[in-house]
């Protein structure tokens, strides 16, 4: 199925001035790590007043990294705070009776898709996703219970992975 099949809308992050202080978290690209996990060590936020309130994320909001070198997508939930994603980022949200928000994020990061955006941007001094070009991507949706399986699976295997990282982190200072 295209992107357009699968979201009910999509649209630009707004452009704000960030401050050091505020009541929500203005997200950009600096903030996630290689891991895709936010890192908020070096936030930079915003004063949400009635003007800002129609930018808060909302759970399962799915943004996408739409400009610059490293293009990803992440998924919001409201264990974050209050978030609204800068202009770096098409925010999506999705027709939930199709795909599962973690599995669309799992199908946007996978190697192939990101193939296919590298490809998308190309062209550009700073590459940009323009938006007909997302939306005619092709992503290969299963049943919900296949969808569910694939996210588990990928679950325990980033686990895995930390776990890991964490053992030979604490094996090098011990040989230390």
């Amino acid at each position: 199925m295209q992107i357009a099949e699968l979201i009910q809308s999509m649209k630009y992050g707004p452009y704000l001035s960030a401050a050091q202080s505020g009541n929500a978290v203005y997200l950009k690209g600096n903030l996630f790590d290689e891991t895709l996990q936010l890192d908020l060590s070096n936030a930079s936020y915003v004063q949400v007043g009635e003007a800002e309130r129609k930018y808060l994320l909302v759970e399962d909001d799915i943004l996408l990294a739409a400009k610059g070198f490293r293009n990803f997508a992440w998924k919001y939930s409201r264990d974050k705070g209050l978030c609204i994603a800068s202009s770096l980022f098409y925010v999506m949200k999705l027709k939930s009776d199709i795909v599962l928000p973690d599995y669309f994020v799992m199908a946007m990061n996978s190697p192939r898709v990101q193939h296919k955006l590298k490809l998308i941007g190309l062209g550009a001094t700073i590459p940009s996703l323009p938006r007909k070009e997302v939306l005619r991507i092709d992503l290969s949706i299963p049943p919900i219970q296949k969808q569910l399986q694939a996210v588990a699976i990928r679950n325990l295997i980033n686990e895995q992975i930390r776990l890991e990282q964490e053992i030979l982190e604490k094996k090098i200072q011990i040989k230390n």
